[in-house]
C-alpha cells in the first residue's frame, strides 16, 4: 500500500497545477520515497523527477532518472514510453542525434505496439520524434508528426499544463504556450528560452547566401552536434568514428564556414540553414 506523502508527491509531480517549482519538489519528494525498484512507482517518480529536471533546463541531470524510469523492469509501458520520449528530446538538445533518433524510436514503437495512441502522454511520443525531424532539419516532416497532437491536446486539456507544453512550443503555438508560462512563470526560463527559440527551428531559420563550397553529410552531422556539449572524442564515439576523424571533419567545417571556432560554426551554421 502507497504511502499518503508518496501517493500525494506522485499526484503533485505528474500534474503540477501548483507550479514548476512545486512540481519539481514534488518529484524529488517521490523519488526519495519510491527506493524499490521492483516497484512501478519507482520509474514513476523518477520519470516526472528527469521530465521536471529537462522543464526546468537541467538537461544533465534530468539524464539518469530518465534512464533508471526506463531500464527498469517494473516500469508500466506508458511511463517508460513517456521517460524514452523525454530522454530523446533532452539528447537532442545536447546535440547527440542518433541516441536521440533511437529513443524516439523506441517511444513511438512502444505508443504503437501498446495501442496507446489515445493516451494523452503519448504526445511526448510524437514530441520527441518531432524534435529529432527539427534537429535534422526535417522541418515539414516535424510538422507532421505533431499533427495527431492537436487533438489530443484538445480532448484532454484539463490533464495539466506541462506533458503538451513542449509538443505546444514545437507546433508554434506561441499564443497557448504564453498563457500557460505566463500563468505559471516561477522557474520557467528556460521554457521561456525554448519559446523564443524552437518556433525558429521548426519554420526553418532565415538563410543569408553563400557561395562556400558545400559541406558533406557527414560534415553537416558533426557540426549539429558541435552545437551541443560533447566533446570531439564523445561526438565520435556517437557517430562512430575516431576523435581524429572528427577533428578532420571540424576543420574542414571551419574552412568551409570561414570561422575558427566551434560556437562560430554553429552560429554560421543555424545562419545558413544547415
Amino acid at each position: 500500500m502507497r504511502s499518503l506523502e508518496s501517493s500525494a508527491a506522485l499526484l503533485r509531480a505528474c500534474f503540477g497545477f501548483d507550479g514548476l517549482p512545486a512540481m519539481h519538489e514534488a518529484a524529488r519528494t517521490a523519488a526519495t520515497i519510491e527506493q524499490d525498484p521492483a516497484s512501478p512507482y519507482f520509474a514513476l517518480a523518477r520519470g516526472a523527477l528527469g521530465f521536471c529536471r529537462y522543464l526546468s533546463g537541467d538537461l544533465l541531470g534530468a539524464v539518469r532518472p530518465l534512464e533508471e524510469a526506463v531500464q527498469t523492469e517494473a516500469s508500466l509501458q506508458l511511463i517508460r514510453m513517456f521517460a524514452v520520449a523525454v530522454l530523446a528530446m533532452v539528447l537532442v538538445e545536447q546535440g547527440r542525434l542518433p541516441k536521440a533518433r533511437e529513443c524516439a524510436d523506441a517511444a513511438h514503437d512502444v505508443a504503437v505496439r501498446g495501442d496507446l495512441g489515445t493516451v494523452p502522454q503519448t504526445v511526448m511520443a510524437y514530441a520527441a520524434t518531432a524534435a529529432v525531424c527539427a534537429a535534422e532539419g526535417r522541418f515539414e516532416a516535424a510538422r507532421r508528426e505533431l499533427e495527431p497532437v492537436l487533438d489530443l491536446r484538445r480532448k484532454n486539456s484539463g490533464l495539466g499544463p506541462w506533458t503538451t507544453i513542449v509538443p505546444t512550443l514545437l507546433l508554434e503555438l506561441a499564443d497557448a504556450a504564453r498563457e500557460v508560462l505566463a500563468a505559471l512563470p516561477d522557474g520557467t526560463e528556460a521554457l521561456q528560452a525554448r519559446l523564443a527559440d524552437l518556433g525558429r527551428r521548426i519554420a526553418g531559420p532565415a538563410r543569408e547566401p553563400h557561395d562556400a563550397e558545400p559541406l558533406t553529410e557527414r560534415e553537416v552531422a558533426v557540426l549539429r552536434m558541435l552545437g551541443g556539449t560533447l566533446s570531439l572524442r564523445e561526438i565520435g564515439t556517437e557517430l562512430y568514428v575516431s576523435a581524429n576523424t572528427v577533428k578532420t571533419h571540424t576543420q574542414a567545417i571551419y574552412r568551409k564556414l570561414g570561422v575558427s571556432s566551434r560556437g562560430d560554426a554553429v552560429a554560421r551554421g543555424k545562419r545558413l540553414g544547415i
